[in-house]
Order: structure tokens, then C-alpha cells, then sequence
């Protein structure tokens, strides 16, 4: 009897480690995933009782459910989510790569949940710019600690346009401080940038577009196991994308 149930246990062993090496579902974890996005109204915001809401956590819900992890979801800015990374306070983040130098820190999904255009909005009565020869000399208004992409970043810091950069602490100020000629561009995310246009009741400036980074998910490194965690959110990604689940949470 003893026999069998040692054989008994071996095959169950074994079942459990195909199953694994399959993808059926992934290896527990000490702790659930501290997962954190930037918060973005529409996408992703806080409700009443405190929780994350929004397209972009109910994408994140059916990516963890699937992938077999449990998880935590905050909100934080983004010069926290660098820091929490690189520390390892932060597990998962879903955003863009806009600091330079993260790539030390961090494992970078090959799933994209999405781009998120960046527009240049100039005035109706302005010709139509081109980035970046334009920006040459002009005055152009960014939002408070935001980020934009490595690209635009470059372009940015590049003393040859000799750019006057202000900034603005809401999108809705930004849009103000255009109309009013303080400041001769308006570089913004289309959709928060939509949301402000709406609250002020205007009709959309004209923009071109600039960049359209995609959404990823990056890991910290100073999980041992960053690597492994990476590839079960991408398996469960795919599965999901196969079965038709929208998984672009710029299309919600």
C-alpha cells in the first residue's frame, strides 16, 4: 500500500510540472504583485471606497486572473514608480518607457496594451508646425511632472532648438495658458488632453501627431524571478488575445 501511494504522489508530481511547463497556470508567489499605474482619468482613478477602477485595471484583472497571480493595484506618480522599481517597493508597472535609464532596473513585456498618441496642439489662426524644426525659439508648454517619450525627451534637452519651456499643473490649465498666447505649443497626451478640451466645452485644437509609445508592462529586477513573471503575463496576454478579449486599453 505504502508503494502505491508513493507512486500515486510521483505521478501527481509530475502532472503538477507539466502543467506548469506548459503554462497552465503559474508557480505561487510569496506575496501578491505590487502593481501600480499612473493615474489617469477615465483609464485609471480611484473610486469611492478606495479601489483602482477603470478599462485599464479590468485589463489587468483578466491578465493576473489568467496568468495564476495574485496582485495589489495603486496609483502612483511617476517619479515614485521609477523609485519604487528600482528599489523593489514596485513589482509590475503598465506604462510607457519614458525614463532614461530604466532599462537597468527593469524587465520589459513583449505585449503592447496599446499606444498612447502625443500630440502637438497649437491655435486655430497658427500655421500647421513641424516637429521638430518649429519648436526653433518657440515658447511650449508641458504639464507638471509629466513624462513624455525617450524621443520626445531627446528633443526636449536638445540645446540646438533652444526651446522656452513652461508648464502647467492641470491639462485644463495648459489649454488656457495656449489660448491666451502664453506659450506658441501645447505638447499633451491626446487623451487627457481630449478630456480638458471637453471640460472646457471647446471644440478640439488643431495638433499633429509626434509619438505614439506604446503601453508595456515592466517588471523590477530585483525580483529574482523577473524574468519568469514576464514570460507567464506574456503567455496570458496571448491567451486572452486569442479567445478575442480586447486587451488595448486605448480602444475602451
Amino acid at each position: 500500500m505504502k508503494k502505491i501511494i508513493r507512486m500515486l504522489a510521483a505521478y501527481c508530481c509530475f502532472g503538477l510540472l507539466a502543467l506548469s511547463a506548459q503554462g497552465g497556470y503559474a508557480a505561487p508567489l510569496e506575496r501578491p504583485l505590487k502593481v501600480v499605474l499612473l493615474p489617469y482619468p477615465g483609464y485609471s482613478d480611484y473610486d469611492q471606497h478606495g479601489r483602482v477602477v477603470g478599462p485599464t485595471a479590468d485589463v489587468l484583472e483578466q491578465l493576473f486572473k489568467r496568468a495564476g497571480y495574485a496582485y495589489q493595484i495603486n496609483l502612483l506618480p511617476i517619479a515614485r514608480v521609477r523609485r519604487g522599481l528600482v528599489s523593489g517597493e514596485v513589482d509590475v508597472w503598465l506604462g510607457v518607457n519614458n525614463q532614461v535609464g530604466l532599462e537597468a532596473y527593469v524587465v520589459q513585456s513583449e505585449s503592447s496594451f496599446g499606444a498612447l498618441p502625443i500630440h502637438l496642439y497649437y491655435r486655430a489662426d497658427e500655421p500647421v508646425p513641424h516637429w521638430p524644426d518649429s519648436l526653433q525659439g518657440k515658447a511650449l508648454i508641458l504639464i507638471t511632472n509629466y513624462n513624455y517619450s525617450l524621443p520626445i525627451l531627446r528633443v526636449l534637452q536638445d540645446p540646438r532648438w533652444q526651446i522656452d519651456q513652461r508648464s502647467s499643473s492641470s491639462h485644463v490649465g495648459a489649454i488656457r495658458m495656449l489660448l491666451r498666447g502664453r506659450g506658441d505649443y501645447l505638447l499633451d497626451y491626446r487623451g487627457q488632453a481630449v478630456s480638458a478640451m471637453a471640460e472646457l466645452g471647446m471644440q478640439p485644437l488643431p495638433h499633429i501627431l509626434v509619438d505614439e509609445p506604446p503601453m508595456r508592462l515592466f517588471v523590477s529586477r530585483s525580483r529574482p524571478d523577473a524574468m519568469a513573471v514576464v514570460r507567464e503575463l506574456d503567455r496570458a496576454f496571448e491567451s486572452l488575445v486569442a479567445e478575442g478579449v480586447v486587451m488595448d486599453v486605448t480602444r475602451r
